[in-house]
């Protein structure tokens, strides 16, 4: 949880934090003699597709906080929504460089996949946080989640941000 000098975007409306976790490739998780991966772009552009649509029907911007830039070992379908997001109004990409801590207190409420510890911090931290899963192969009492609520399709995603919305206001 180091965290550079790089400066935090100025927000003119509230944000909200994401907080993913990016695909490799195929060829990689083969060369590593892994089997069954849940982080592919099969669970992961859903969730940034979700999460844009949620928050985009409210007067929120997505604070995107990848991990790190892994370039050309990132699954190429997740590189390319990853630049269609880019360039969309309501996602501002935060420098991999800053903190998550810093991200977070910088936003109203937070979302992440799956579970990173990203969610723990932000609820430590008292924001509304949650993690989810728009694959639906999770249970919803899963200890991963340490306590943390897990959601499920498109439908609880909305209604947890127009919660946020609510609240914040």
């Amino acid at each position: 949880f180091q965290s550079s000098a790089v400066e935090m975007p100025r927000l003119d409306k509230p944000g909200v934090a994401v907080f993913d976790i990016t695909p490799h490739r195929h060829s990689r998780y083969i060369t590593l003699g892994l089997g069954s991966e849940f982080y592919t772009p099969a669970v992961s552009n859903p969730f940034l597709e979700h999460v844009c649509n949620a928050i985009r029907q409210h007067d929120f911007v997505i604070l995107w906080k990848r991990k790190r830039n892994i370039g050309r070992i990132a699954h190429p379908f997740y590189r390319h929504l990853a630049d269609q997001l880019a360039n969309n109004k309501h996602v501002m990409l935060v420098d991999p460089e800053i903190s998550a801590i810093r991200v977070i207190e910088s936003s109203v409420a937070v979302i992440s996949m799956p579970f990173t510890s990203t969610a723990l911090i932000a609820k430590e931290m008292g924001k509304p946080s949650i993690y989810y899963d728009p694959s639906g192969m999770l249970q919803k009492d899963d200890r991963a989640a340490h306590g943390i609520p897990i959601l499920s399709g498109i439908n609880e995603l909305r209604e947890w941000v127009k919660k946020v919305a609510q609240s914040d206001m």
